[in-house]
């Protein structure tokens, strides 16, 4: 048995990275605060401090394989944008090629993210009124909702699975912790009747090593 099972189901696991993702998959991972992935902006580092997806980091294409390889492990699920479709399948490809195993090219890049009210930051992006739900948090709530819905069934299962797997471990600990009280209980118990056991006895033989009252005097 798992010896801490909550641990295991409170944040659910998410289905494995595609080759190709839209953005409300991406931002779907990011309002639910999965920290395990890596978003790489290929752009040329002018435009990316214009403005970039919030937490991108900045690696252009003709840097791309020697930067990703001194500081990403090659296992990370990796999400790249371009300035076009065809910027970024090609630095896709450069990842996988030098061994980068879970990369996915994020469709429509920087342009899709900001039609959805990704939150976006740099020089020019910093100028940019804020969108409706950026500081409604019942709004963004039901954005993240809407957007784990677009973003496909296996994001929903997987939040499902997750909830099931928190409240079998809550049910799991609870009917542990009544095992051991009645578990504690018992021994309890048996100590209890060992003690009065042996007091008995401590009194029996008292009584029998005790001169008899009767004889007293005589």
């Amino acid at each position: 048995m798992n010896s801490n099972p909550l641990v295991g189901g409170i944040i659910p696991p998410q289905p494995p990275i595609q080759a190709e993702s839209d953005v409300h998959t991406l931002k779907s991972r990011l309002e639910w605060g999965e920290p395990a992935f890596t978003i790489l902006d290929v752009r040329d580092r002018r435009t990316f401090n214009e403005g970039h997806i919030m937490g991108a980091m900045p690696m252009p294409i003709d840097e791309l394989v020697d930067r990703a390889a001194a500081s990403l492990d090659r296992s990370r699920d990796i999400y790249v944008y371009g300035g076009n479709d065809e910027e970024t399948a090609q630095a896709s490809q450069q990842l996988r090629s030098s061994g980068f195993e879970h990369v996915s090219q994020l469709k429509g890049g920087l342009g899709a993210w900001k039609a959805i009210g990704g939150p976006t930051e740099g020089i020019i992006e910093s100028k940019t009124p804020p969108g409706a739900d950026d500081y409604n948090v019942v709004a963004r709530l039901q954005n993240h909702a809407e957007n784990q819905a677009k973003g496909g069934e296996n994001t929903a299962q997987s939040i499902k699975r997750g909830v099931s797997n928190l409240k079998e471990g809550i049910q799991e600990g609870a009917s542990n912790l009544k095992e051991g009280i009645q578990e504690k209980a018992s021994e309890v118990r048996e100590g209890i009747q060992e003690k009065a056991s042996e007091v008995r006895e401590g009194i029996n033989e008292s009584r029998a090593s005790s001169p008899d009252d009767s004889n007293v005097g005589s």
